[in-house]
């Protein structure tokens, strides 16, 4: 599975992107600049991408499952997993994350099966 993690500061992609691959060695884990986004995105065709709500806008490009952090609401999370109502963490937690990118694996597994 293709993760993309575009949030700022440098420091928490880092350590988001760290944290992941250390969990799903299995996984291709990239970070990119938010303000990138759309570029990095349409050359890596991620499957989940994990953003701060002022990156910049994907154009043309079908991601099945986002993860949009508010840094200005206490970092609560929108999560979008494809075909699903949008869901809201409160405070999101690395468990909350990783919890999302399992449910994606299964998304894009189920979705190759049909």
């Amino acid at each position: 599975m293709r993760i993309l993690i575009a949030v700022a500061p440098t420091m928490y992609r880092e350590t988001l992107a760290h944290i992941i691959q250390r969990d799903r060695p299995k996984d291709d884990v990239r970070f990119a600049d938010p303000q990138a986004l759309d570029r990095e995105a349409s050359s890596f065709l991620p499957h989940l991408i994990v953003c701060n709500d002022d990156a910049s806008k994907v154009r043309e490009v079908s991601i099945p499952s986002w993860v949009v952090i508010r840094y200005h609401d206490s970092l609560s999370a929108s999560i979008f997993l494809d075909g699903q109502d949008t869901q809201l963490i409160q405070d999101i937690e690395i468990e909350d994350l990783l919890g999302v990118v399992e449910e994606t694996q299964r998304i894009i597994v189920g979705d190759s099966s049909s």
